[in-house]
């Protein structure tokens, strides 16, 4: 705790001068945008420092632009690229436990890490002249987790409630979100179901493509995969060089998320470029199945009506979809939430949207 708190300390300090001159009075300060970066970049070596649980938390703080601002949220972004290894010599007793001696099981290991995640990093291997790719957690990364979980419940509900009130709600459920993803993806058999699951739901389309488990390898520390090679989904270059098309491309990610969300009820939910890729014949590849989402039918039916309510333009629809899904309160301002949807759609379609009107929406936003 005292660790976590001497590392974010001057960031408080700093946020609370914002809205205090002088800690205690004075007004808001004006923060420069080179000054939020360089805060940004402070945060995201703090994050580093306290190791993997912190790193899994900047990574989900940089999908959520409703927590941080735009700055942050830039920033944070480049720790998937940012986790260091943990050395071989402290996997190898893991492996060994797990699922017997290196040498014996498989024709040839490579020791070097081909990614490093938060929670475990990647090895290639052969097995029965197959290349495979080996997915390990950390070693101790369970104990280490339920430590930092525990402090985060101390610091965020703290953090929470001297926050804007448009954030309040948002932080003080954050942790509880946080820690039940982080636990399952700590679950390797968990991850092994899933990835076979969703393989079996896309069995008819030869586009999308999982990597097979190779479940007499595999236990819930370590998950054995066949090895799917792809160029990462954002390598325009090599994409352009393959002759894919892009637009292609966007449209089947685009579909087989849909079909995972409203056919199937259980789909992928880290797609992050790190974990798509795409082969020369144009093949999506997923990798990663640690992050799943699971919706009821009675969601899904609601979902597949607000895309309907989508198509139509019909406003009154899609809020009666949302509140229906319990994503909208049923006493919310209905006239507000009829011109946000109404901006939303005539976004979609290219009209102009005049800064003064959202502007004046996010005013009465923020008022209720």
């Amino acid at each position: 705790l005292l660790v976590v708190v001497r590392a974010f300390l001057p960031l408080v300090v700093a946020w609370w001068r914002d809205r205090r001159r002088y800690l205690l009075f004075g007004g808001n300060r004006e923060i420069s945008d080179e000054k939020r970066r360089e805060r940004a970049e402070y945060l995201l070596s703090a994050f580093v420092s306290l190791g993997p649980t912190f790193i899994k938390l900047g990574q989900l703080l940089s999908t959520r632009p409703d927590v941080l601002p735009r700055a942050y949220v830039d920033v944070l972004s480049r720790l998937q690229d940012r986790v260091p290894p943990d050395p071989w010599e402290e996997i190898e007793p893991l492996l060994t436990g797990e699922i017997g001696d290196i040498e014996t099981v498989f024709d040839s290991f490579d020791r070097d890490p081909i990614s490093g995640a938060s929670l475990g990093q990647v090895y290639t291997a052969k097995v029965d002249d197959q290349r495979v790719a080996v997915k390990v957690l950390r070693p101790g990364i369970r104990k280490r987790v339920e430590a930092d979980i525990r402090v985060l419940s101390v610091l965020v509900p703290l953090l929470a409630r001297v926050s804007p009130p448009s954030q309040q709600f948002t932080l003080e459920n954050l942790t509880e979100e946080f820690a039940a993803s982080i636990r399952r993806e700590m679950d390797y058999e968990l991850e092994a179901q899933t990835l076979e699951r969703i393989a079996e739901n896309f069995a008819d389309d030869p586009k999308i493509r999982l990597p097979a488990v190779e479940g007499d390898y595999s236990t819930d520390r370590v998950l054995v995969m066949e090895y799917v090679d792809g160029i990462k989904i954002t390598d325009l270059d090599a994409l352009e060089r393959e002759g894919i098309d892009r637009s292609t491309v966007v449209e089947r990610l685009e579909d087989a998320y849909i079909r995972m969300i409203a056919e199937h009820g259980l789909f992928h939910a880290d797609p992050h470029p790190g974990n798509l890729a795409v082969q020369p014949d144009g093949t999506i590849v997923f990798y990663d199945f640690g992050m799943a989402g699971r919706l009821d039918d009675r969601t899904r039916e609601q979902l597949f009506e607000f895309y309907v309510a989508v198509a139509e333009d019909d406003v009154d629809r899609m809020i009666d979809a949302f509140v229906a899904m319990g994503a909208l309160d049923p006493n919310a301002d209905r006239q507000l939430m009829t011109e946000a949807f109404g901006l939303v759609l005539d976004s979609y379609r290219g009209e102009d949207i005049s800064q003064y009107q959202v502007a004046e929406l996010f005013e009465q936003f923020q008022g209720t």
